[in-house]
């Protein structure tokens, strides 16, 4: 008989988290030490508003994608797919990466190793199933997000959400402008693939018990992470600014980026690294004290994604596209579009700076 070794890495990261949780009960302790009953209970009930928005956002959420209330967007895909002048094959791939990137890289991958489509029309629809598996992945954390921001947080997925698609569309324009030589002759007969694909990856919603069931336990998941780790961050910031920390920071800030870059841009940067969610929770207990605006929101949380993005890229993204597809390609793919991001992040950090630069006091 076999005995199952525990695996080490999952040792290791139970540790870490029991670790941070430990660390964070002795920040709060502290804190709540520290302050008086009348700012314990404030600061107690902006904890509870927060687990309640987010619990709250996260359970409608979660019953929108169970019950696949967002796969509207399907109707979209066939009108894209016949502007670009793509293979079906492509309108395949991007409804299943709704469900996985991987298994639409793959199908693409598959395709062209059979030489079904050409190496031009991989590459575009890799780049086609990014931005939906990045929109599906998105509207899973959306919800919690909001709920602890509101509106900045609809600017910010907004401004996300317009930039991938600019760019999928000028991808799409780039194949539909190519010469009528480079089109590939391969594609499945009335639609089949995308038909296929759709019922194949279709999930069933199954009852409305077992909806509430799925969505609590995702409830559950998240306001557990808030508890744990957004929680003890959202305490040391208002404990912070309390004593003044903030204040002397600003000293060590230089002259011209002080009214763009506050000490308190720079805390939410830090928390970003824990996550949207944790930078979320910061960005609300700042807001509400008034120390920040949504335009340093903004720029926080934008800031932040180029710190993240090129390490989840290395992580994750590069050598996962170099498995899929043949190793020039994934370099190629996930380049492209780290690189647009970085473009785009550039170009809304400098439009919040002039708006700043101009609005008035």
């Amino acid at each position: 008989m076999k005995v199952k070794l525990p695996n080490k890495s999952s040792v290791g990261q139970r540790q870490l988290w029991l670790a941070w949780c430990l660390l964070g009960l002795l920040v709060v302790i502290f804190v709540l030490s520290q302050s008086s009953s009348a700012v314990n209970l404030r600061i107690l009930k902006r904890l509870g508003r927060l687990i309640i928005l987010v619990g709250l956002a996260t359970f409608i959420g979660s019953i929108f994608e169970l019950r696949n209330w967002t796969n509207f967007a399907n109707l979209l895909l066939k009108p894209l797919i016949a502007y670009a002048r793509l293979p079906q094959i492509a309108g395949a791939a991007m409804v299943t990466a709704i469900f996985s990137n991987q298994a639409a890289g793959s199908l693409l991958a598959g395709s062209f190793s059979e030489g079904r489509i050409s190496r031009f029309e991989m590459r575009v629809g890799a780049i086609c199933n990014s931005y939906v598996a990045y929109v599906s992945h998105s509207l899973r954390v959306m919800y919690p997000i909001i709920g602890a921001l509101g509106m900045p947080a609809l600017y910010y997925f907004g401004m996300m959400f317009g930039a991938g698609l600019i760019i999928t569309l000028t991808a799409m324009t780039i194949s539909r402008l190519r010469p009528a030589v480079a089109i590939s002759s391969y594609d499945e007969p009335k639609g089949e693939g995308l038909q296929d694909a759709t019922f194949a990856h279709r999930r069933n919603p199954g009852s409305w018990p077992e909806t509430f069931r799925k969505a609590g336990r995702r409830t559950r998941e998240i306001v557990i992470r808030v508890v744990c780790i957004t929680i003890p961050l959202y305490v040391l910031v208002s404990y912070l600014n309390k004593t003044g920390f903030f204040e002397v920071w600003k000293d060590f800030v230089p002259q011209i980026a002080a009214p763009f870059f506050p000490p308190e841009v720079l805390t939410i940067m830090a928390a970003r690294l824990g996550g949207l969610i944790s930078a979320a929770a910061v960005a609300s207990e700042l807001l509400h004290q008034g120390t920040v605006s949504y335009a340093h929101i903004l720029l926080a949380l934008f800031a932040g994604n180029i710190i993240t993005n090129p390490i989840r890229s290395l992580r994750r993204n590069l050598p996962t596209a170099m498995g899929i597809f043949p190793p020039r390609d994934g370099f190629f793919i996930v380049m492209v579009m780290q690189t647009s991001r970085l473009l785009f992040a550039l170009f809304f950090i400098l439009m919040l700076i002039v708006y700043l630069h101009l609005k008035p006091g």
